[in-house]
């Protein structure tokens, strides 16, 4: 099956430009919606603009202060494309010293993929694409380069959209080249050093490498991410960049480099960052945290301590966030975490979108716009300045804090390298440090002091020396492993299920499988039970190892036919263990009586995960069970909740017991019967007694009106800038949960929270902490606004003429193969046509079926869900 990602567009592409462009004079009042600066100190200049300026991505000062940027001409290009057809590096000419080019000379040409660069010494730019690192040379001193030495090469097994290869590249004062690459979609990647150095992984996350000037010694630093765009030092040696988020695990981040750090994404399990041996935030052992959370789209970042803008802005790191057509001022403390909140300093409208920084030896700021919210390259561009008052930067960088074996994103906070340093930041260190002890602690040459911690009688030790062999190839011992399962520390028993996984341990298949009925397995560890169970079969652990799908995520990982069952019936397990198998069973291969008899006698969180089995499916007798429930004014308020959703999703009328609710004068109750209500408003005596309530409450009768009950009698909001100001945010987020799985709002269908619901789109689980009110909003009244690549629609107009849509498609000689909403795939037979869905999946309009006050609701409802 091909995965649609390797179809779409992504963020930004490259650039066009013209040989000795000379630079027109532009007068800033003519560009539409000039960004707006909100410190009056700084002075905000446009530079240059399309004609002379296209698709800008990339951005570098070299120490001469020439100015050189990365156009883009090879990213999307659409058929009618009139420019350039390779990508290219143009190097300003700046006659009169005063920080602006006149005009433009190509420097580098016939790039394709070209996505960052950073200028080196000895007249050399070093170039990031796709799938290579280039050293362009100019060796003659005229201004062009005249060699291209490539210093690190990269295959992946299939083709990869920009965003998710090699992206972000920066110099180190000691020769070294850090280098950010994407998470290539899951598929397997080897790079390759010029030296003959490798490395090469599967189903990992995007990760951080180093080589040198003349590409040697590749080396991979950290890992863990999803697509980080840029990568630079600040003043005082920390090593940041700017990582994009999966789909439903953000926000999107600014994260400080160590040595040997873990950042918690891994393609394997998917593109919604969802899965038991996932983070984002430093949640797992092992894992590290943010330093910052960014915006949408979050692409170049630097230190404004390499600016001119004054004192207030020492600490401060300066990131360019894309999609919110901004640039934010985010502060950081020593410790390489932020330490107060992110300010916005630049502000434009639709028509802004920052890329890359880089700043002159005065500490002018200079910063590319891809100005349109487009991927493909549409030849509009434009070059800004922003300086501050003072004739230099506020800082150097820290040569001595960067380089060699001292420099401070390698050791954070250790100062030796000795056994003695290396136990005390393990021991009582912070979660960095730790890190960094953990990835130098697993050479060969401390394998006796690891086993030693090993059988240390700290639990919390244990976890380290555990940890440190997620870096060693030689395997942990069985019977220590076992103990582990069994330890009542639970952070030392997750850590071993996710070892056990990750490393086939099938050897351990049978103690992990007795580790549950033995009670050794907490509620809180049963998904990262399943999954270990998952990894240890033999099919999986087949596939993976050969490498049998293109993608990792595709690699098949089954439960043992009946497993989930007998969990469930199991009445010695805890009531949250068993609840957990309900979203993940097939009810076509289970005795309906049984989960029936569940409704009636089982656990409110067997009985809860039951109802919301329900409304995903109706189920033959159900119903009268399900209103048994809501009816009993001595139950849980939440379960006849529930119990009133469910039932709307099942077969039969309960019109007239449902409308008896109304009288229990409970707003909750109230929205929820008259949500059911709508599908009996046909019948006189529902409307009658439906009026008669309204009557007497001011509530409730927006909800009626919406299902066409009774005229509309207020009016709505006209356009998405009405609906922003109407929508404050502040709604009921319980209520919102009950609007999102509702029958009219139909969000189920097609996204997922906490399990429950359709993979058809983006998990939901997380989108609070990735999305804004404003975001969220636009998305239901606009959703073809913004559609992200891994989401892409497709559509196959078959032999018959009718068009389907659906989210991954595999094109044959002869057919078309379409995943549909409902997770089938359909195979049409001598397709007509077939490409790309001009509109998002998720259909227009859905806010025509909802009151204003059940949007605001939702929009708080998935605000909370972080």
């Amino acid at each position: 099956m091909t995965d649609s990602t390797n179809f779409r567009p992504f963020l930004i592409g490259l650039l066009f430009c013209l040989v000795f462009s000379t630079c027109r004079e532009t007068d800033t009042e003519e560009i539409q919606g000039y960004p707006r600066v909100t410190d009056e100190q700084l002075r905000l200049e446009l530079i240059d603009t399309a004609p002379h300026i296209m698709t800008p991505i990339g951005l570098t000062i070299d120490d001469q202060d020439q100015l050189f940027l990365l156009e883009s001409h090879t990213h999307t290009p659409p058929k009618d494309y009139t420019g350039p057809t390779f990508d290219r590096i143009k190097r300003g000419i700046d006659r009169d010293q005063d920080g602006i080019p006149e005009s433009w000379e190509i420097f580098a040409d016939s790039i394709s993929d070209g996505m960052n660069l950073t200028a080196g010494p000895d007249h050399t730019i070093y170039l990031a694409c796709k799938d290579m690192i280039v050293a362009y040379r100019d060796t003659d001193r005229n201004g062009k380069s005249n060699r291209a030495d490539t210093l690190l090469s990269m295959w992946a097994g299939g083709e990869i959209y920009d965003h998710a290869g090699i992206m972000g590249i920066t110099l180190a004062p000691d020769g070294w080249l850090f280098v950010s690459r994407g998470n290539t979609g899951g598929l397997h990647w080897k790079m390759t050093a010029s030296d003959g150095t490798t490395l090469e992984n599967y189903g990992d996350g995007g990760n951080v490498v180093r080589l040198t000037t003349e590409g040697a010694q590749l080396e991979e630093v950290a890992t863990g991410f999803w697509n980080p765009f840029a990568i630079g030092f600040t003043a005082n040696g920390h090593l940041m960049l700017t990582d994009n988020d999966p789909d439903s695990r953000g926000p999107n981040r600014l994260v400080d480099l160590v040595y040997g750090g873990d950042y918690g994404y891994q393609s394997l399990y998917g593109g919604s960052g969802i899965h038991p041996f996932l983070a984002w935030n430093g949640e797992l052992p092992g894992t590290l945290p943010y330093a910052a959370a960014l915006g949408e789209a979050p692409c170049g970042m630097i230190d404004a301590g390499f600016t001119n803008f004054g004192s207030a802005y020492r600490d401060h790191t300066l990131a360019a966030i894309w999609e919110e057509n901004s640039i934010v001022s985010i502060p950081l403390g020593s410790d390489g975490r932020q330490a107060g909140p992110s300010e916005i300093l630049v502000k434009g409208d639709s028509t802004f979108h920052p890329v890359a920084f880089t700043a002159n030896s005065r500490g002018e700021l200079f910063f590319t716009d891809w100005v349109v919210r487009q991927y493909p390259n549409h030849q509009q561009g434009r070059l800004w300045k922003l300086s501050g008052t003072g004739s230099k930067p506020l800082a150097q960088l820290d040569q001595a804090a960067t380089s060699g074996k001292g420099g401070r994103w390698l050791h954070r906070s250790l100062d030796a390298q000795s056994p003695t340093a290396l136990d005390a930041a393990l021991k009582n260190g912070d979660v960095f440090s730790r890190a960094v002890a953990r990835k130098m602690l697993a050479a060969p040459e401390y394998s006796d002091y690891t086993l030693e911690l090993l059988q240390d009688d700290d639990p919390e030790i244990q976890l380290q020396a555990l940890l440190i062999y997620f870096h060693k190839k030689d395997q942990l011992s069985a019977v220590r492993l076992e103990s582990f399962l069994k330890s009542d520390h639970l952070a030392l028993q997750q850590t071993a299920l996710k070892y056990i996984a990750q490393r086939s341990r099938s050897d351990l298949y049978e103690k992990v499988q007795q580790a549950l009925p033995e009670g050794y397995i907490q509620p809180q560890l049963f998904d990262a039970y399943l999954a270990t169970i998952r990894h240890l079969q033999p099919d999986f652990i087949e596939q993976y190892q050969n490498r049998s799908r293109r993608l990792a995520k595709q690699v098949e990982r089954k439960l043992p036919d009946g497993l989930l069952w007998s969990i469930l019936q199991d009445p010695s397990l805890p009531a949250e263990i068993r609840a957990a198998t309900l979203p993940q069973l097939d009810l076509t291969e289970v005795d309906t009586a049984v989960l029936l008899a569940i409704l009636k006698q089982g656990e409110k969180p067997v009985r809860m995960a039951m109802l919301r089995l329900l409304t995903r499916r109706s189920l033959p007798g159900a119903g009268e069970g399900i209103l048994k429930i809501a009816r009993n004014t001595g139950a849980d308020t939440e379960l006849r909740s529930q119990a009133l959703l469910s039932l709307s999703y099942q077969a039969g009328s309960f019109c007239a017991e449902i409308a008896d609710l109304l009288a229990e004068e409970d707003p909750a109750t109230e929205q929820l019967a008259l949500r059911y209500l709508c599908r009996c408003r046909e019948e006189p005596a529902i409307q009658d007694q439906i009026n008669t309530f309204l009557a007497d409450h001011s509530t409730g009768a927006d909800i009626w009106q919406s299902c066409g009950g009774v005229p509309e009698a207020a009016s709505r909001p006209a356009d998405t800038d009405a609906w922003q100001s109407e929508i404050d945010g502040r709604g009921d987020a319980e209520q919102g949960k009950w609007v999102f799985y509702s029958r009219k709002a139909q969000c189920q269908n097609c996204h997922m929270v906490d399990k429950w619901g359709s993979d058809f789109g983006p998990d939901l689980s997380h989108i609070g902490s990735s999305k804004s009110k404003n975001q969220l909003l636009t998305a239901i009244l606009e959703p073809s606004a913004e559609i992200s690549p891994e989401w892409q629609g497709w559509f196959v107009t078959d032999a018959d003429g009718q068009t389907h849509y659906g989210r991954q498609i595999d094109v044959g000689l002869k057919n078309a193969e379409l995943l549909l909403a409902d997770g089938t795939f359909v195979t049409y037979e001598q397709p007509r046509s077939y490409g790309m869905s001009p509109t998002s999946l998720m259909p227009d309009g859905l806010e025509g079926h909802l009151t204003v006050g059940e949007v605001n609701d939702l929009i708080s409802y998935l605000i909370s869900l972080k």
